[in-house]
């Protein structure tokens, strides 16, 4: 984990957001404890940077959950049916700033831990909470959010609620009403269950995650028939193929022919390639 690469990416993230105040947000950022503090007191990524890389990780999690609609834009499947579209400004929003909320959160303390090749006890230090702002989890990561920028509704729902019904006190009705009306809430708290759960350890990523992450960048989008199989596809130039993939004979087409076609038979945009890690 490296935590100056991890900064440098973070903030060129943000800065493919252009929406007033975010010069502000970044600011709060930078003077925060946001790049040093750990993810969790224990289990995943409790280590200096820790918050960083997690937020990294949610990230790349949620994109890889995402199938990709245009240049700007993502679309979140559910059985082959597109049921929101999301844009990548909100996606880069959602998922950096859901854990707004553990900045000024920790402190660092230390107990008595037995050397074992010694035997002696020797102090050890590590992370405790010490919630300086006790407004709750999600709900204060987007009031915080909210001080600098405006959210839009569906990233404000999907940041209050990523915790899902694992939040403390969570009314099981309310959350479940926020997922229907923004499914994107269920999409942020999917990713982050998935980066805390898969892909991180307690003081760095697994090992199948530990290496370089695969940024997006929003660039050509090539789009594809397959006559084999009777369908359609799109990928980003230079963006990597799936093995499991055959575009060998796939014929490159329009975006008007691609949108056509796709529009006039059943939605098979699970023939896309996927993101590689």
């Amino acid at each position: 984990m490296t935590t100056d690469r991890n900064i440098e990416r973070f903030e060129r993230e943000l800065k493919k957001v252009s929406r007033p105040g975010m010069d502000k947000l970044l600011a709060y950022i930078r003077g925060s404890d946001f790049y040093s503090a750990p993810a969790s007191t224990r289990y995943h990524l409790s280590c200096e940077g820790g918050l960083l890389q997690h937020s990294l990780n949610v990230l790349d999690a949620l994109r890889g959950l995402l199938m990709v609609h245009d240049e700007k834009n993502w679309e979140y499947l559910v059985a082959e049916k597109e049921v929101c579209i999301i844009p990548d400004e909100s996606v880069i929003l959602m998922a950096l700033l859901h854990d707004l909320c553990k900045t000024h959160y920790y402190k660092t303390s230390t107990r008595n831990v037995k050397n074992e090749q010694t035997g002696k006890w020797e102090k050890a230090p590590f992370y405790t909470v010490e919630d300086k702002m006790p407004l709750g989890h999600g709900p204060k990561s987007a009031m915080l959010a909210m001080q600098f920028i405006k959210l839009t509704n569906t990233e404000m729902y999907a940041i209050w609620h990523h915790m899902g019904f694992a939040e403390q006190g969570a009314d099981f009705g309310t959350v479940g009403k926020a997922m229907e009306l923004h499914p994107a809430v269920l999409a942020l708290h999917t990713a982050d269950i998935m980066a805390s759960r898969f892909m991180e350890g307690e003081s760095g990523n697994k090992e199948a995650f530990a290496g370089e992450t695969g940024e997006f960048d929003a660039g050509k989008i090539l789009y594809y028939y397959h006559p084999e199989s009777d369908s359609y596809w799109k990928r980003y130039e230079g963006e990597a193929v799936s093995d499991d993939f055959d575009s060998g004979n796939s014929v490159e087409i329009s975006r008007e022919e691609y949108e056509k076609g796709k529009d006039g038979k059943q939605y098979e945009s699970r023939k896309e390639p996927v993101h590689k890690l």
